[in-house]
């Protein structure tokens, strides 16, 4: 018999999810993680995690990332290059970044979850959220709409998260699109998260990241100038031979999605929100998946310490810092021109 009611849902199967999933099932509540996608389904992204990453996952999900879970190579310096060109970039000292395989990462932390104690369901698409008196949710799995009724919502669901459109349709959420490539290099591989910062290239950022002998570039611009996505990617290409950092072959693949940007909601008639679904993601990066695992551990914490009280204030005052650190890079991105992102990456260099 299949059960209806929990203490907790989480929609989404991603970081975020998988991580609030984690940490209130091994707090004994009774959790169901809704997933749309199947088992390794894939995830539009560059795979990149800050190193202290490393420590939040082994305290969420009690292991060690294993090594089937990091692409080639499974550490990455981080390059700057400043609009002034390649001649002025270089390594930022100290700093060093995990490289993992999205897909392969995100299923990882769904089985963690599992055996934390929460009920994964791959496949389940969430038709419909409504807060009545508690959380009811309306899914499509096996070929038939299923209903589960929660104390407790989290909106794990992404930029343009259902969960959040749904209790809240009048919330902003502007979007930043990014485009990428996985292309054969014909020369010797880079070995670095490489971050180009001109105006040329991207009205935000221009990045590679080296995938299991491919390299994947890559560019952000707002939703506003979404028809030169695409001719983004071909300059930055050119850019790439021009300066001498690779010579890039065939497309193996080629595709677009969107990150957030600008506004951040952490709970939307009583659900907490995290993640992409929060609008936490790093603008000066697109690094969203330390921000997404931090974000999903912190409703999780709020929703177990609140016992049967609303969990939004104690998530709201656990969040608050986070939710600065975006808000206060998305200022500087937007004010920034050529001359700043030259004084930003001279500054950082320096470091």
């Amino acid at each position: 018999m299949t059960r209806t009611e929990w203490d907790l849902i989480v929609v989404g199967g991603g970081p975020g999810g998988a991580s609030a999933a984690t940490v209130a099932a091994a707090a004994g509540l009774s959790t169901l993680l809704l997933e749309r996608g199947g088992r390794l389904r894939h995830k539009p992204c560059g795979g990149i995690l800050p190193e202290i990453t490393g420590e939040l996952i082994e305290d969420v999900f009690d292991s060690p990332l294993p090594p089937e879970v990091l692409s080639e190579p499974a550490e990455l310096s981080l390059r700057y290059t400043p609009p002034s060109g390649e001649a002025n970039g270089g390594r930022v000292r100290n700093f060093r970044l995990i490289n993992v395989k999205r897909d392969e990462f995100d299923q990882w932390l769904r089985d963690r979850a599992s055996l934390a104690g929460a009920e994964v369901l791959h496949e389940a698409r969430v038709i419909e959220v409504n807060a009545t008196n508690c959380f009811n949710v309306t899914y499509h799995h096996e070929g038939e709409d299923r209903q589960a009724g929660a104390r407790c919502l989290v909106g794990a669901d992404g930029v343009h998260s259902l969960v959040r459109r749904m209790l809240n349709p009048d919330a902003p959420s502007p979007k930043l699109l990014v485009g990428q490539r996985l292309v054969s290099v014909s020369e010797e591989m880079p070995s670095d998260f490489h971050c180009v910062f001109a105006e040329t290239l991207s009205p935000f950022y221009a990045y590679t990241v080296p995938k299991g002998g491919m390299l994947k570039i890559g560019s952000g611009m707002t939703e506003e100038a979404r028809t030169d996505l695409m001719p983004s990617l071909d300059r930055f290409s050119d850019w790439l031979e021009s300066n001498g950092v690779a010579e890039i072959g065939e497309a193996a693949l080629q595709e677009g999605w969107a990150i957030p940007f600008g506004e951040q909601l952490l709970d939307a008639s009583g659900a907490l929100l995290v993640g992409d679904a929060a609008g936490l993601c790093n603008p000066l990066s697109g690094e969203g998946i330390r921000l997404a695992l931090e974000s999903g551990l912190l409703a999780a914490e709020a929703i177990v310490e609140s016992g049967y009280e609303s969990p939004v204030q104690n998530y709201r005052k656990a969040a608050a810092g986070m939710v600065r650190m975006v808000a206060d890079l998305h200022r500087v991105v937007l004010a920034a021109d050529d001359e700043s992102r030259e004084r930003f990456i001279v500054a950082e260099l320096s470091r």
